[in-house]
């Protein structure tokens, strides 16, 4: 009766947790990351066990958000001073506890990076071949400023490899060279350490020398120091004496540098005196090829081609997205004996084990011609009158014919209901759509990056313009 009651306590506790992550972070992104069926199963002796899924990686999370998880004990009314241990069916990762000297985020382990995350577990595809090339370049010769690849700016949608690649820089730089000081943080992590050391001299002094002394610096999510001042002016001077010390500095983020809001211009400069490489949303053939690797780890569990490619094909939002998917279906696998792979099909899985993930990417798809036609004039910084009115300049031209380029690859809406959208004829909407297709295929420059900046401004990928054919 006492486990119970403590196991009781533990679960409300970190249900409360969760509650403040998601007005934090938002309820996607904590699903995503802590996984829908995360629960607390011990509280004693100032430790909250929680156990998350078993496709969660638990040191992982306290390294992307030990800052967003104090917070929430905290909010959540925590003890002073207790413990947070994820496990999943061991326990492994060391605890994290809520401290307020300077050296406390080390406790979370975000010093270090992820041995199981290297280039070998990356899959490699069209979308990502570039910032995968860059990367292993970096992690072979570190600090080259002779071809400019330091720093390394990777930047795309959440869920698509940047912190994975991160991480398989950090453990080939390690293994060629052992010698190399590595530093593994997440800019919420720098923002933490950065305001405990302002309670005293000495951590001040601490601070700096811990950031400006490693060979390799590694910060994810750098576009959380937006509008944050101190920190940017801190990083600032963090960034020049690694630069100038031909040490390596690699950021990840969700924007380019200058799409970043409230970023200074000199930071901005910096970030992209370098390498800036957009790692995309995989296509379906990269897709196909993440559900094999990852199904080819997971011993006793077969699964049929067709319940890869139903997967593959329906569950497109993020690499993150797509592996839980497997996991779901995985667990369900688990359920029958090994000679019954065929109990899986595409039907129980679209009417069942991943309805959810199925409604969740159907729900994101849908975007209304006035979503896509407002973030257009918002890039191009025209007004919704000119983007349909009569005028034919071709600073008026061309964002109107992106804006039904992206409604018609983005919405339901048929060529005639398009141009009615936009006051113009059925023909001259099928024309603008040509017209814009021809420019991306033949990747010029400003319609390409024009596309990447207004599709992500919509939430989106632009490997989904393949999703649909005209």
């Amino acid at each position: 009766m006492a486990n119970d009651i403590f196991n009781l306590a533990a679960d409300t506790l970190w249900k409360r947790v969760l509650t403040h992550l998601i007005e934090e972070l938002s309820e996607l992104t904590v699903m995503n990351h802590f996984g829908m069926e995360s629960r607390g199963i011990s509280l004693e002796n100032q430790v909250l066990t929680v156990e998350l899924p078993e496709d969660k990686d638990g040191k992982l999370l306290l390294m992307k958000f030990s800052f967003f998880i104090e917070n929430a004990l905290k909010a959540a009314d925590a003890p002073d001073g207790i413990e947070l241990r994820f496990v999943n069916p061991q326990p492994i990762v060391p605890a994290l506890t809520i401290d307020n000297s300077v050296a406390a985020s080390s406790k979370s382990g975000a010093e270090t990076v992820l041995p199981e995350m290297t280039f070998d577990s990356f899959v490699e595809g069209p979308s990502n071949q570039f910032p995968v090339t860059m990367a292993r370049y970096v992690a072979t010769k570190p600090g080259d400023d002779v071809n400019r690849t330091n720093p390394l700016f990777l930047y795309g949608p959440t869920g698509v490899g940047k912190t994975h690649l991160m991480h398989a820089i950090g453990n080939l730089a390690k293994k060629i060279n052992p010698s190399l000081s590595i530093l593994y943080t997440t800019s919420e992590n720098l923002l933490n350490e950065y305001v405990r050391s302002w309670t005293s001299d000495a951590n001040k002094e601490t601070f700096r020398q811990k950031f400006r002394s490693v060979d390799i610096l590694l910060v994810d999510d750098i576009q959380f120091m937006a509008g944050k001042k101190g920190l940017q002016d801190e990083f600032f001077n963090i960034f020049n004496a690694l630069k100038d010390n031909h040490h390596q500095i690699v950021m990840t983020s969700d924007r380019a540098p200058k799409e970043i809001p409230e970023l200074m211009d000199r930071l901005v400069s910096r970030f992209e005196s370098g390498i800036c490489a957009d790692v995309d949303m995989p296509a379906y053939e990269t897709r196909l090829n993440i559900l094999m690797m990852k199904l080819r780890s997971i011993p006793g569990i077969t699964l049929n081609p067709e319940v890869l490619d139903f997967i593959a094909q329906k569950v497109t939002s993020s690499v993150r997205a797509l592996e839980g998917a497997l996991s779901c279906t995985v667990n369900y696998a688990r359920m029958f004996p090994a000679n019954m792979s065929s109990a899986v099909t595409v039907e129980v899985l679209e009417k069942s084990v991943l309805k959810n993930f199925i409604a969740q990417e159907d729900s994101i798809v849908k975007l209304t011609c006035h979503d896509i036609q407002k973030a257009v004039c918002d890039f191009y910084n025209i007004s919704m009158a000119d983007l349909n009115g009569k005028s034919r300049e071709q600073h008026i031209a061309i964002p109107r014919q992106v804006a039904i380029f992206l409604c018609r690859k983005f919405t339901d809406c048929s060529a005639t209901e398009l141009g009615h959208s936009f006051n113009r004829s059925h023909a001259t909407a099928l024309h603008a759509c040509n017209v814009i297709n021809e420019l991306y295929k033949s990747n010029d420059t400003k319609i390409v990056t024009a596309l990447k900046s207004i599709i992500s401004e919509l939430g989106r990928s632009i490997s989904e313009l393949e999703r649909r054919e005209d």
